[in-house]
């Protein structure tokens, strides 16, 4: 069990570190587009920082599917939710972004939930699921990568960090169920995994879904703020694995009343983190075919013509 919640905790440290750094590498590169992909990744491994935000974001992947393989869904993937709380303060310390109230806001959320989590879990009731099912997990991964490229074509008439993070996440969600049906063969098989692995359409689907997630998170990185993109991405990949992935692998959740509680009651939590960040980032419209009417000091003084004396005789 604690090998589990610090496997998984170091996850979220290194995907989340790594994100921080290539947002920071962004920043010196030229304007990415979708439309150039080999543009895009040529121009993102040829550059150090970024490549090593990238490593940092392997081995945040590496240590998810191992936390997968000794915790249940339910348990392992709302873990990662601490994400948010080091994109948001490495933001502001880094990166130089503002941290309004609802990111403090969130902050707390997510400490809540992460307490909740680690007292509803009991691993003699709770056994981690070692049986795959790639019928299932191949028709959702495909559902879900094509309502993750209509939302990034939203995100990019609107320019909004939740929207990209939408999009990022519904990938990220993706990969989170290919890890799990991953750890269930590596549970399985054992010193055979590798073989077992190759026979299985997971380790094909990972990157085909990773070169997906890589290019919109970059994008979206560079176009959004990193503490509005990834609390967005981490909420909607958590919802999209615990649900989906609850469904499809069958694993139990608590049978006491209380420990039941403190699990439903930390998803939801975790869930109010993408609300505060809507909320948040969110900005009033103005009413149809209202006019702008600047204030009065921003306009500029005129001065008033000097009319001519009249000579008086």
């Amino acid at each position: 069990m604690i090998a589990g919640l610090v496997v998984t905790l170091l996850a979220a440290v290194f995907y989340n570190v790594g994100v921080l750094v290539e947002k920071s590498a962004l920043t010196a590169l030229p304007a990415l587009r979708a439309r150039a992909p080999v543009a895009l990744f040529r121009t993102l491994f040829g550059r150090p920082l970024w490549l090593l935000g990238f490593v940092l974001m392997l081995l945040g992947l590496a240590c998810q599917v191992t936390g997968m393989a000794l915790l249940p869904i339910t348990v392992a993937q709302p873990m990662l939710a601490v994400g948010p709380a080091i994109v948001v303060a490495g933001s502001a310390l880094v990166l130089k972004e503002r941290v309004s109230r609802a990111d403090r806001r969130a902050l707390v959320v997510i400490g809540c939930s992460l307490v909740m989590l680690g007292l509803s879990y009991d691993p003699r009731e709770e056994p981690v699921a070692q049986a795959d099912h790639p019928l299932a997990v191949t028709l959702v991964a495909a559902l879900s990568g094509a309502v993750a490229v209509l939302v990034f074509a939203a995100a990019g008439r609107t320019g909004g960090g939740v929207v990209y993070g939408v999009a990022v996440g519904l990938l990220n969600g993706v990969g989170g169920l290919l890890g799990k049906a991953c750890a269930a063969v590596l549970a399985r098989t054992g010193r055979h995994a590798p073989a077992a692995l190759a026979a299985t359409p997971y380790p094909y689907l990972s990157c085909a879904f990773a070169v997906l997630m890589l290019g919109a998170l970059q994008i979206g990185l560079q176009r959004s703020q990193a503490s509005v993109l990834v609390p967005a991405q981490v909420v909607v990949g958590n919802a999209h694995v615990m649900v989906s992935g609850t469904l499809i692998f069958g694993e139990p959740l608590p049978a006491d009343p209380v420990r039941l509680g403190l699990r439903w009651t930390a998803l939801v939590v975790s869930l109010g983190v993408l609300a505060l960040r809507q909320r948040a980032t969110a900005a009033p419209a103005a009413p149809p075919g209202a006019a702008v009417v600047p204030a009065r000091s921003a306009l500029p003084m005129r001065r008033r013509p000097q009319g001519r004396h009249r000579r008086v005789t």
